[in-house]
């Protein structure tokens, strides 16, 4: 936990998280008594089961730690292996297995949750060992129970094959994964605290990498006072850090940390702290020497034109790819005003710098799941670049990113036969080439990207990473002193 509550998230509890979304109820406190946000509260998880009993079609719900962040959502149970099995209407609602611990592994691994701990700090009816769940299971079955599962939990499905095996019949509904993916979606008051804490977190991390980068330190050093934040606020790291400098930067998720800074160079830094297994997702775009060249400045201050404009629309009824189709659009406006495309409304020409549809959900997982729009993501065509597919309205509850960006690989131009030879003729594309190089010459090795983590609220948004410094002028006068 953070060893100060900030003034900032204390004036979130007392307006805009005001809800009872969910069944939190506005009475249930949020703080403990040194006024710290509470770890774990027993009401919010209960209120999250029973509203899934409400939606899914079996009559039990059994769900284990194979999918690991439903689970968690469901249970707020931290260690492995385990399962839960929420059953209405039997002799005991809610029902946790977990593992026994040999007092040979406690003197190895220390003490782990016990049966009294499910039972009085997790909330559970009953409780017992991973060993009776196969007998459990097939006494719920044999009452005629049908079973709400996730497809992909491997141990509930194979505990369900084996009570197959004996000749059991079992009715098995595959709905519980969607169902708890899409009630993720909107966070409670609870869930947005710990997401704004993260984020705050995130923010002083950047500051302090801010003052720390100069030319001559490598990448390592960077990320050495970023997860060092992270640390000392009892947080971890919700994703790699992405850590990229120079021409490193032109990577969307640079994986090593290797390179020396250099004069000259920009370094962007894609961060996330995880507190209380919520995860922040913001990125920064800085100059190693402390200002940005004439080059670097143009194109960041397009995507943060753009990045603003998204943000501005972000807000109750807003499909959740408008924002992105508005980025888009003042993104290739400028790339045309400066000479790096040749038509504005070419499809393959705004593929060529636009790689990712730039919002995502947050929360338990720095890309949480749910619904998002009436097309799968895996046609990122469509996501990017059809304006007509505008995705789910956005509800108040809901937390995004939002992360336009610019990546002008060193050898971006040598792609463009292979990416792009169906989509255009050989002398369209050698056209593009001849007219396009001598601009993007001036930029090739610059990477930019910028993202914030927004809070839908009832009358627009709430940008929780603000804290981060991000136009030029904020940039520059940190990084001077």
């Amino acid at each position: 936990m953070l060893k100060k509550y900030s003034t900032f998230i204390l004036i979130l509890v007392a307006t805009v998280f005001a809800s009872n979304h969910q069944g939190v109820a506005q009475s249930t406190p949020l703080l403990d008594d040194d006024k710290e946000l509470k770890l774990f509260i027993p009401e919010i998880y209960e209120n999250r089961r029973a509203e899934l009993m409400k939606k899914v079609e079996g009559d039990i719900i059994v769900i284990s730690n194979d999918d690991a962040h439903n689970f968690h959502y469901l249970t707020g149970f931290d260690q492995s292996p385990a399962v839960a099995i929420i059953a209405p209407g039997s002799d005991y609602l809610y029902i946790l297995f977990l593992r026994f611990t040999s007092p040979t592994a406690v003197l190895w691994d220390g003490p782990r949750h016990t049966i009294n701990d499910a039972i009085h700090h997790f909330g559970a009816d009953t409780a017992h060992f991973m060993q009776q769940l196969h007998r459990k299971l097939a006494e719920l079955v044999g009452e005629g129970k049908s079973i709400s599962v996730s497809p992909t939990d491997t141990r509930v499905n194979q505990e369900i094959e084996n009570i197959r095996l004996r000749g059991n019949e079992v009715e098995v509904f595959s709905d519980l994964k969607e169902t708890v993916e899409n009630m993720r979606v909107i966070k409670d008051p609870w869930e947005k605290e710990w997401l704004a804490q993260a984020v705050e977190v995130t923010c002083d991390a950047h500051l302090r990498s801010m003052k720390a980068i100069e030319p001559g330190k490598y990448e390592y050093e960077i990320r050495a006072e970023i997860e060092y934040v992270f640390m000392k606020n009892n947080c971890t790291t919700g994703f790699p850090s992405i850590i990229g400098s120079g021409p490193n930067a032109t990577f969307l998720h640079y994986p090593f940390y290797d390179r020396k800074l250099l004069e000259g160079d920009l370094i962007l830094i894609d961060i996330g702290a995880k507190c209380n297994h919520y995860t922040a997702d913001v990125t920064r775009t800085y100059p190693v020497s402390g200002k940005f060249t004439p080059e670097q400045r143009e194109l960041y201050e397009l995507v943060l034109k753009a990045q603003e404009a998204a943000i501005e629309m972000m807000k109750p009824g807003v499909g959740t790819l408008e924002p992105h189709h508005r980025a888009t659009e003042i993104i290739m406006d400028g790339l045309y005003e400066l000479g790096l495309i040749t038509e504005r409304n070419s499809w393959w020409q705004q593929r060529f710098y636009l790689h990712y549809a730039g919002l995502h959900y947050i929360g338990l997982h720095v890309h949480d799941p749910g619904h998002f729009a009436d097309i799968v993501r895996s046609d990122r065509d469509g996501y990017l670049l059809d304006t007509e597919i505008k995705g789910r309205p956005m509800e108040p509850g809901m937390v995004l990113t939002i992360e336009p960006g610019l990546y002008f690989l060193e050898d971006g131009l040598d792609h463009v036969y292979t990416h792009f030879s169906q989509h255009a003729d050989r002398d369209e594309l050698n056209e593009f080439i001849r007219r396009v190089a001598p601009v993007y010459e001036r930029y090739k090795g610059i990477g930019i990207r910028i993202e914030d983590d927004i809070l839908i609220i009832e009358n627009g948004n709430v940008n929780l990473s603000s804290g981060a410094p991000k136009s030029v002028e904020e940039i520059e006068a940190v990084m001077r002193r």
